[in-house]
């Protein structure tokens, strides 16, 4: 996903569920459940597209993407994207060492 796409995505979505939508009487926001749902699926997501391969400053294992993502969403979910979106059209660099899987 191109960077701007990214970020106006994110701003749509922390706009829409962490000051939008509550559940129930309880008063949860609704965005807690989009942040861990969002951090599992770049977590699985990660290893499917084998992100540690790549040279980025969010290229570690599922286990810490996932940190990332609840510690600091509003960071970690649009560089995901753009990350995922590099590697995904072939434009992503790869680590020293690293061989590519299509060569």
């Amino acid at each position: 996903m191109k960077p701007i796409y990214a970020i106006l995505l994110t701003a749509l979505l922390t706009v829409s569920f962490f000051f939008g939508f509550r559940i129930g009487d309880f008063g949860i926001s609704f965005g807690w459940f989009m942040v861990l749902g969002t951090g599992i699926w770049a977590a699985v997501d990660s290893t499917k597209i084998q992100l540690k391969r790549y040279k980025s400053g969010i290229s570690y294992g599922p286990v810490v993407i996932f940190i990332c993502f609840v510690g600091l969403w509003i960071v970690a979910f649009p560089w995901y994207l753009i990350m995922r979106h590099k590697i995904l059209t072939g434009t992503a660099v790869l680590k020293n060492g690293a061989t590519n899987v299509a060569a």
